[in-house]
């Protein structure tokens, strides 16, 4: 027990070393949460903001689309998405887009729900065209991928309520992933050579992601950083493989407390 405290204490660190090792840190946005009464207004193209104009996210999704305004009060109507203000790096302006709340999923409790995103994922087989790609591919899509360890900015209960979030790749492109012995859903998934990251489409509203990704030399574990395209560059977890779904946090090794 005063072990696995320690390990958590020197998570957010270590994680930190860990991505800087490879390829260096990911570019964060200055952002905080709102709860002011000011419009969502236009933000730069390709941040996964509330601006319809934006054409880089996956099937032209955006965050807040579909009557999910959040201007007003801080929050969407549906409780998925927050306002935040953000500073763009380039021209430091800054301006105001929609994050989703729960770090990983809307299904994962507290107070889970889902809701289907009226936008459907696009799925399109990996093309590994480059041994970074090829390996990038082969790990994976072996076995199952579940969450050991999350650090969200200024919320220090997300750790434990995400540790056992799992994914299951699939080499068509698709992907499922849960929480513990529950499916939550299923979606799209790809893989950009050239920025390391990859990019989770999923069928469910609030769900999608996008991740710089590091691997271990042994395969086996994973470090994901989040990036500024769904506003969660303020998240990181390392997952580890397992063979089969952990269904019990006692199958990962944590207290049940």
């Amino acid at each position: 027990m005063k072990n696995l405290k320690k390990f958590l204490l020197a998570l957010p660190l270590a994680l930190l070393l860990f991505s800087c090792k490879n390829d260096g840190p990911a570019t964060q946005n200055e952002e905080t949460a709102t709860t002011g009464s000011s419009s969502v207004s236009t933000s730069p193209e390709g941040d996964g903001s509330s601006n319809p104009q934006n054409n880089n996210s996956p099937a032209g999704k955006q965050p807040g689309a579909a009557n999910n305004s959040a201007a007003g009060d801080g929050v969407s109507q549906d409780g998925i998405y927050e306002t935040i203000s953000a500073v763009d790096t380039t021209s430091g302006n800054v301006y105001k887009k929609l994050r989703a709340i729960k770090a990983l999923s809307t299904a994962i409790p507290p107070n889970p729900t889902k809701k289907t995103d009226p936008v459907k994922p696009a799925y399109n087989r990996p093309s590994a065209t480059t041994p970074q790609q090829q390996r990038v591919v082969r790990v994976l899509t072996d076995k199952y991928w579940s969450v050991y360890a999350l650090v969200k900015i200024g919320d220090k209960e997300a750790n434990r309520q995400n540790q056992g979030t799992w994914f299951k790749f699939k080499e068509d492109g698709s992907y499922d992933y849960g929480y513990y012995g529950e499916k939550i859903g299923s979606g799209a998934w790809s893989f950009d050579g050239m920025k390391a990251t990859l990019l989770l489409d999923s069928e469910l509203l609030g769900d999608d992601r996008e991740w710089t990704l590091k691997m271990s030399t042994s395969e086996d574990i994973m470090v994901w950083v989040g990036t500024e395209r769904f506003a969660n560059n303020n998240l990181q977890l390392k997952l580890q493989k397992y063979a089969e779904i952990p269904k019990s946090r006692d199958e990962m090794g944590f207290d049940k407390q």
